[in-house]
């Protein structure tokens, strides 16, 4: 009897299934041993605690992490940590400034960092922006509000005359017009506000230094009220304030990116876009403001709206 053997076709696959599982678990032992370092602008402040803690329970690398909030750490001590990672993640603008500061010669990527094409530019730099595509929002504000025509942005040339004028240019696809004042110190707000309220239907808020300070977003939430003009924000901490809608990226999601970005670097793959939009966005609507607001809700679009604050 002659021995049994396997068909060709058999064999082959067989063969491709065990060089699979070998790559895969090959490629999961190289993410195991890789030294990822975490540099935190301030890992006691949610906005940058969140996006950390995400990314530590979805990823698979060997994490340090360096928290600059912490007044017993020194540069020394920063800078040979960040020498024996394999790569950087840096959250938030200040960490991403002392990596570009001391010039270590890593591989980083970044989240958190508001304004990012602000900073200086670095070699071997990916990231996920903080800001979501202008487009999006819009068209979100279009959806829920069907009768909004003209919406009002404050901002700071310095800071966002591009992104302005993306959004301009975007704001005429959904039937949406923008009208735009330009700010440089915030003592020149309460006219310029005033004047701008009376000519649009709602106010977007944006990420913006020349409006960042509390006193100046206090003024802002103050004077709509007073003007009976909602507002549209990029953060959760708005609402208490008395914003009518907030759409913020969501960070799970950007965990998710920094990840798959990280993964092809190392990997040494060819990465198109070296920074990217955030992929999902979080919806809140404050319906106590809506109350005090004229536009109407499109009542059809609330399955689009992941969070009602009654």
């Amino acid at each position: 009897m002659k021995p049994y053997s396997l068909p060709t076709c058999v064999l082959r696959s067989f063969l491709s299934l065990v060089l699979i599982l070998t790559s895969l678990w090959t490629s999961e032992v190289i993410a195991d041993n890789r030294n990822v370092v975490i540099i935190n602008s301030n890992s006691n402040i949610p906005k940058y605690q969140r996006p950390q803690q995400a990314f530590e329970k979805e990823q698979s690398y060997h994490v340090n992490t360096i928290n600059l909030a912490d007044k017993q750490l020194n540069t020394k001590q920063i800078k040979y940590s960040l020498q024996q990672s394999d790569i950087i993640y840096a959250i938030g603008a200040n960490a991403y400034q002392l990596v570009t500061e001391m010039t270590v010669d890593k591989p980083m990527v970044f989240s958190t960092a508001i304004n990012w094409k602000r900073l200086p530019e670095r070699a071997n730099t990916y990231g996920v922006s903080n800001e979501l595509p202008a487009g999006r929002q819009l068209m979100m504000y279009r959806y829920l509000f069907p009768d909004l025509k003209k919406i009002g942005i404050i901002y700071s040339p310095q800071m966002n005359k591009e992104w302005l004028e993306e959004a301009i240019d975007t704001s005429k696809d959904v039937g949406i017009e923008i009208i735009s004042e330009a700010i440089e110190e915030s003592d020149e707000l309460e006219p310029i506000l005033e004047s701008l309220l009376g000519k649009v239907d709602a106010l977007w808020l944006i990420s913006d230094s020349a409006i960042a300070s509390k006193n100046t977003i206090l003024k802002i939430f103050n004077t709509s009220k007073k003007m009976q003009k909602p507002v549209f924000a990029y953060h959760e901490v708005f609402v208490g304030l008395g914003a009518l809608l907030v759409i913020s990226a969501d960070i799970p999601t950007i965990s998710q990116q920094v990840i798959s970005l990280m993964d092809d670097v190392l990997k040494n793959k060819t990465i198109d876009k070296a920074v990217v939009f955030p992929a999902g966005s979080h919806v809140i609507l404050n319906m106590k403001a809506l109350k005090q607001s004229p536009l109407r809700l499109n009542e059809t679009a609330l399955d689009s709206v992941n969070k009602i604050v009654e």
